[in-house]
């Protein structure tokens, strides 16, 4: 789910892009999945290129098309995990528990980080829900947090 997350959520330039990576980050959610970012509360998947989809519709959908920077047309951004950051726990064969980091870099612009934030809280794990045999984000909040101190261009 992370991988496919971060696939799907990065370097979207042309429009066809954008429309196919919204489908597949929906897909990705339960139909009745929750987000909470940014102090607002996004519920629901909503469909593409319906009013659930428009700017203020507070679904997922008006989350990932209006608002998530790595979808944004014309962004070149890359979203990468650090591993260490990553946490699975299966708590029974359809709930499990998930938190990882989303690092944004930006690839016209040097590489500039332009965001680092969590899918969950190190306290409050985002929430999966096994549904018709696949895992699926069920409930999830999160925040803007400082990029790992690791300098990966000391030598």
């Amino acid at each position: 789910m992370r991988r496919c997350n971060h696939r799907h959520a990065t370097g979207q330039r042309f429009p066809d892009h954008q429309a196919k990576a919204l489908e597949e980050l929906l897909a990705l959610w339960t139909d009745d999945g929750v987000l909470v970012i940014g102090g607002v509360t996004y519920s629901g998947k909503g469909r593409p290129d319906t009013a659930s989809c428009d700017l203020g519709a507070l679904t997922l959908c008006d989350f990932y098309a209006n608002h998530a920077g790595g979808l944004v047309l014309g962004h070149n951004w890359v979203s990468l995990t650090p591993i260490f950051t990553e946490a699975i726990t299966v708590l029974d064969r359809n709930n499990a528990t998930i938190y990882f980091q989303c690092i944004y870099f930006d690839v016209n612009n040097n590489d500039v980080i332009k965001t680092n934030s969590t899918f969950g809280l190190p306290d409050m794990p985002a929430r999966a829900k096994k549904v018709h045999g696949q895992w699926l984000f069920s409930y999830a909040e999160s925040e803007t947090i400082a990029p790992p101190t690791l300098d990966v261009y000391e030598q």
